[in-house]
């Protein structure tokens, strides 16, 4: 009994020691921290969605934001290795389409690259109406890291005379004498906006807004010149004109500020003027470049919108003296093939761009 006392009391005594050593470990490695002045830095999901974007360098501001291939090219290439991409509706398609396309909705794009396997061909080529509602697919796949993601120009509106009417329609210089050439400064800086996400890595993050955003699609983000000049001259939303300096002091809409091209929407340069309490609308000459931008900054968390048509919209002749316009000299005459439609119970045939 008496051994057993001295065997418990050396237990307790080993263990007071123990414990004392632990507590003094952990107070010496708190003043380490506080002696060394080690930050623990702990990433926004923002922050972190902003990183795995830009690790793949400067594309939003880069020539090909997004690729655009002409009709003529992609006549030249049908019988290579190409994939040509249709995401009209299932009715329009059959009414007419470029050989040996492959009908895949805006919302199930993701998951079709991750069967199809994108990556096998030279080309991957998206067509809609006018390119625009394709520049936003596109958009989305590229800051996926797709890099061979193309959209033709002028859609099917510039494959063949049948289908040109979303174009030809859409066209007019109903808002010239409107424009002005007053300057107007950018916010001041801000921060990314707060971002809700279940996951936690930049990947995850990524891959979830990505989905989001294609099952939105583009139609409730695009908006028209009366809504951009009407919700920015209540201050409702933040106007963008994504032009060169010299464009935009020719004439922009009222109230629209310049964020310059090849120059905007970094964390090293304008990205953080953005607010973060307004819709962003953005225009430009060229409809792919902002519906690109615009997709771009949804991704980031903004609550951003394009104009639809671009400047065409509302001031084509002078887009078509700058040679980005779109008149009838666009429209080509090439051959397309039409298929069976069978129609399936419930589905909404997509419009829009």
């Amino acid at each position: 009994m008496k051994k057993y006392r001295i065997i418990s009391k050396l237990f307790f005594v080993f263990a007071l020691l123990w414990l004392a050593s632990c507590k003094e470990k952990e107070v010496i490695n708190s003043e380490d921290a506080i002696a060394y002045n080690a930050p623990v830095e702990v990433k926004s999901k923002a922050q972190k969605l902003a990183d795995e974007v830009f690790k793949n360098g400067d594309i939003i501001n880069a020539d090909l934001a997004p690729k655009i291939i002409s009709a003529e090219e992609v006549y030249n290439l049908l019988d290579k290795n190409i994939l040509i991409i249709d995401t009209r509706g299932g009715k329009d398609f059959a009414d007419g389409h470029i050989k040996n396309a492959v009908s895949v909705k805006t919302s199930e794009l993701m998951d079709f690259a991750q069967v199809k396997g994108l990556p096998m061909y030279q080309k991957v080529i998206l067509v809609c109406y006018t390119g625009q509602t394709t520049s936003f697919s596109a958009a989305v796949l590229q800051l996926l890291g797709y890099s061979n993601i193309y959209v033709l120009e002028w859609g099917m509106c510039g494959w063949n005379k049948k289908f040109s009417e979303k174009w030809t329609k859409n066209v007019s210089d109903k808002y010239v004498k409107k424009l002005v050439t007053t300057s107007y400064p950018k916010d001041s800086l801000s921060e990314l906006p707060l971002m809700e996400n279940k996951k936690n890595t930049g990947p995850q993050i990524l891959n979830t807004r990505a989905r989001a955003i294609l099952k939105e699609g583009f139609g409730s983000s695009a908006v028209t010149y009366r809504y951009a000049a009407g919700s920015a001259k209540k201050g409702k939303s933040y106007l963008i004109c994504y032009q060169s300096e010299l464009v935009y002091n020719e004439g922009h809409i009222d109230n629209a500020i310049l964020y310059d091209q090849k120059k905007s929407f970094n964390l090293s340069t304008d990205l953080l003027t953005l607010p973060v309490d307004k819709t962003i609308v953005i225009y430009s000459d060229r409809a792919y470049q902002s519906t690109f931008i615009m997709v771009y900054l949804k991704m980031l968390g903004y609550d951003a919108k394009t104009v639809k048509y671009g400047v065409n919209s509302f001031m084509n002749s002078k887009s078509i003296e700058r040679g980005t316009g779109f008149s009838d000299s666009e429209i080509n005459d090439y051959p397309f093939e039409t298929s069976e439609y069978i129609e399936v119970v419930g589905e909404v045939q997509e419009g829009g761009c």
